[in-house]
């Protein structure tokens, strides 16, 4: 019993800002301000996170859409291919000539 009243005291006395060995109310009011604070504070800085993390997955979904448009794009040339139709868009370079091989002195 003397346990658990001296863990009951311990934790009275964390609200014991003046250090009288009384707890008042204002001692309780400001223990509760001031976690109150400490997680607005912490609110703060994960509200600040996710914001940035949001915009940065915006950002990547929108590369994403630009990608998938162009795949579909590219879709659509497949199926011409397969009926025969001539190549759109860039055409391929035209092979380089190989360069003769040079003659050496001995």
């Amino acid at each position: 019993m003397k346990e658990l009243w001296n863990k009951i005291k311990a934790w009275w006395l964390g609200f014991d800002y003046n250090q009288d060995g009384k707890v008042t109310g204002q001692d309780v009011k400001d223990a509760v301000e001031d976690v109150v604070e400490d997680v607005k504070e912490k609110a703060d800085e994960i509200k600040a996170e996710v914001k940035s993390r949001a915009k940065r997955v915006k950002e990547e979904l929108d590369d994403v859409k630009d990608s998938v448009a162009d795949v579909v794009d590219q879709a659509g040339d497949i199926v011409d291919a397969a009926k025969g139709k001539p190549r759109r868009g860039r055409k391929k370079a035209a092979p380089k000539k190989k360069a003769a091989p040079k003659k050496t002195k001995k």
